[in-house]
Formats: C-alpha cells, structure tokens, sequence
C-alpha cells in the first residue's frame, strides 16, 4: 500500500470516527433522561463525578462517561455553579449541563405580612431554612412588607436591609406628597401613625377614615385613645385589654398621654400609608367595629356610645 493509500486511508477512518462520535454526541443530546421534575442541591466543590452520582440516585439515567462527553461540547469551559435547582421534566443531559452551567437556581421567597410585629419577623427569618446568618434585634415599622425572593443562602441581614430600603423608599413618595399644614412633624411619625392604622384596619376606605380620626384628635390635641397601642405595649390580644392596663404608665397608653406612641407598632403595608397620603376630610371623632370586619365613625360621643352598643350586640348574637 502506497503513502498516498495510506494516509487517504487514515483520513477516511478518522473521519467515520468523528462522524460516529458526532451520532453519538446527538443521540445523546436528544435523549431525554429525566421523568419527572427534579430538585437537586449542588454543594460547593462538589466533583463532577460526585454529581452524576448524586444525580443518578434521583432515577437519572446518566453515565460518567457521558457526561464528560457531553462537556467537551459548551462553548465556554464547563463548570457547574453550587445552589439548589430544580431540573425539569424531560430534560436531556446536556440540558441539565447548561442548567448547572448559567447557574439557573431556584428562587426561593419570603413574605413580611402587614401588621406583622419585629417579634413575628425575627421568629419567621430564623425559622427560615434557606436564609443564613444572624440577625440584630429588629425595629418596629422599618421594614417593608413585600415578597422578597432570594437565593439558598442568603443572608438575613441582607434580606432585612432590603425591606429597610424598600420601605424608607415608599414612605419617602408619601412624606413628598403631604399637605403643606401636616400636623405629623417628620417621616417617622408617619411611620407610626402608619403603624396604628394598620392594626386598627385592614380594610382600605376605612383605613382612610381612620386616618381621618386620628388626624383630627391629634389636630384637637386630643387623646388617641387606641386599643391596638395598648395592647401593643402590654403585649396582650386587644380583646384582654383591662381597666388596670386603662389606668397604666405604660408608654403605649394612648388613653393617658397625648400624642403619638414611642415606636410604630407593626409593619404597615402600603394601604395603611396611603392613608395619609391624601388625608380624607371628616368631622370623625370616634369610630368602633361594626363586627363584621369594617367599623361605624361618629362625630360625637353620644352617637359613639350607640355604635359600641351596637358592636356589642353583634358580639352576643355570636355567642
């Protein structure tokens, strides 16, 4: 056999070898390897060999050798990112390379419900599986409540800082747009009164006539006189508020000291807020729960007592 033959010849095999490869590579790339939708975790400085194992456990029908394979053909050299990911159906092997390749993990969320307490958050942040780190003592009313969504171990402090943010942002476009005689001195009186709406309802037009009350008293000079701070103070459900408690020094006592609590006392959400965006104008002194969730306004206290009776009333037909 000639030199020509020969390497005609090597050619020719080289070129069935990568042909055959190529078959090989497509057949593959196409065949689907995983039934149903996947969680996976990958750890930091886990092996490639490690996660084809791992993957395998999961009933994906993956071999070392394939996968190495399959590899060589990305564009950019391969190297899986640790986080968690959940690989879906019907997904081929090189599908799941590219997925551990760009880092697509999976988000996980965490919710600040309004009218939450610091005492709420820090239980629900700590509680949370999925967040790392520790955390300070909380403020009252700073935070912002949101979804916030995030990845497998990130830290809570950080989380808090953007609910901060978040927060000190919306209640920045309120402070901006209030009336030129506000009677709230600065942002975190707002922040407060905010905070007393919210516990008191949760219900929009209502908030806004609460708004409405609690503007007029403090523009009267008169006492808040809210459950909800009372309770607040004492830590107790506003429906075991007592006499004693009435009569405390108890700085939340808004039925002895004029004005504003010390602190907001909860996270209030953007309705509580936009109630005193654009205050609604009433001649509302005095409001109460109607019992079904919204609540009855009055201009005197002799209507107001018949709203209590009332209130009470519908509390003893649920009995």
């Amino acid at each position: 056999m000639n030199l020509k033959k020969k390497i005609f010849l090597f050619f020719a095999l080289l070129f069935s070898l990568f042909a055959t490869i190529n078959i090989y590579l497509n057949k593959i790339n196409n065949k689907v390897i995983v039934f149903d939708e996947t969680y996976y975790l990958l750890k930091k400085n886990t092996i490639q060999k490690q996660i084809v194992s791992e993957l395998r456990t999961k009933n994906i029908d993956i071999s070392y050798i394939n996968w190495k394979l399959v590899s060589l053909t990305h564009q950019q050299p391969f190297i899986p990112k640790a986080g968690e990911y959940l690989i879906p159906k019907n997904s081929s092997l090189l599908q799941i390379q590219k997925i551990l390749q760009k880092g697509k993990t999976l988000n996980r969320s965490f919710t600040l419900i309004e009218g939450s307490t610091a005492i709420d958050l820090k239980y629900n942040l700590l509680k949370n599986p999925y967040l790392t780190g520790p955390i300070t003592e909380l403020e009252e009313g700073i935070y912002k409540p949101d979804t916030y969504f995030f990845k497998l171990g990130y830290p809570r402090n950080k989380l808090l800082n953007q609910m901060k943010i978040s927060q000190k942002k919306f209640l920045n476009s309120i402070w901006k747009e209030k009336s030129k005689k506000f009677v709230l001195k600065n942002k975190n009186e707002l922040l407060i009164l905010a905070s007393i709406i919210q516990m008191e309802s949760r219900n929009f037009e209502d908030s806004k006539l609460v708004a409405s009350v609690f503007i007029n008293r403090l523009n009267k000079k008169m006492k808040l006189q809210s459950d909800v701070t009372l309770a607040y103070g004492f830590k107790v459900n506003g429906k075991n508020i007592t006499r004693k408690m009435l009569k405390s020094n108890n700085p939340y006592n808004t039925y002895k000291f004029h004005g504003l609590p010390p602190t907001p006392i909860s996270y209030p959400g953007e309705n509580a807020l936009n109630a005193l965006k654009n205050i609604k104008k009433t001649d509302y002194i005095y409001f109460v729960s109607d019992g079904n969730g919204r609540h009855r306004f009055s201009k005197t206290y002799s209507l107001h007592k018949k709203n209590i009776k009332l209130w009470k009333d519908s509390l003893n037909k649920d009995k």
